[in-house]
């Protein structure tokens, strides 16, 4: 009998050692298999994470400016203009030298604002080129509108989508001076150029009232005090030219 106990208490003790090695490898192994965390980017975030785009999407190259403060000064200076301002273009660039701008001027007759007129004679067309030859500027001057007053300008609705469709293509976060517009009837013609000018202006005027970037530089009243100066129904001599460009210049922050 006393060799049977002691038989059976090694089979016990055997068969513990045995359970108590099995429950250690168990242990082991389903501490490896445990599934891990999700693998993690350099920013910390997992990869099955939601995705969060970090910059906004910008259309071709892009310079975006801080929203400059309308009384800092212009260093760069960007002018796209129709004819008026091809004939003031000798004494603007004297002008805007003698400030010590940085400036080009973009001006060619019969301009009007539309993509869809074919260069040079589109005033949207004429900004991109700017931009992607001259560069970026942190102050435009925008002096179109006379030529497409004809072609819708004078309705209000229309005028708004031209007065963006040229705002939406200068430097973002760029101040943008608008000069206006004096466009006397024609007696060749008529049509109210007349009618369609004090539209047109209005239109820029509350455009320029909600919107902290843009300004209106007011040729139609310095013109209307010196009609002496017209040749035709829109076009002004040398010394409407000079004057004109003058206006322009001092407009300016400098």
């Amino acid at each position: 009998m006393r060799g049977l106990r002691t038989g059976s208490a090694r089979a016990a003790a055997v068969a513990l050692a045995l359970a108590t090695l099995v429950a250690a490898m168990v242990v082991e192994v389903t501490s490896e298999v445990t599934t891990p965390e999700p693998a993690r980017a350099a920013s910390g975030v997992g990869l099955d994470s939601p995705a969060h785009a970090t910059m906004t999407a910008t259309r071709g190259q892009q310079t975006r400016l801080p929203p400059q403060p309308r009384g800092a000064r212009c260093e760069r200076v960007a002018v796209i203009g129709d004819s008026l301002m091809d004939n003031a273009r000798w004494y603007l660039r004297d002008a805007l030298g003698r400030e010590g701008f940085v400036f080009v001027i973009d001006a060619n007759h019969s301009r009007r604002i539309p993509e869809s007129v074919r260069a040079p004679y589109s005033g949207v067309t004429a900004i991109r080129q700017v931009r992607s030859t001259w560069g970026e500027a942190d102050c435009w001057v925008i002096a179109l509108g006379s030529n497409d007053l004809i072609f819708g300008a004078a309705n209000p609705a229309v005028a708004a989508q031209l007065i963006q469709a040229m705002l939406a293509e200068t430097t973002p976060g760029a101040r943008v001076w608008w000069v206006n517009l004096d466009y006397h009837d024609d007696p060749a013609s008529s049509f109210d150029f007349v009618g369609a000018t004090a539209r047109f202006n209005a239109t820029l005027a509350e455009r320029a009232a909600v919107d902290p970037r843009v300004a209106v530089i007011d040729w139609y009243s310095l013109a209307e005090a010196h009609l002496e100066w017209f040749f035709d129904p829109v076009h002004v001599d040398a010394v409407g030219s000079r004057a004109r460009a003058e206006q322009v210049a001092e407009a300016l922050p400098h």
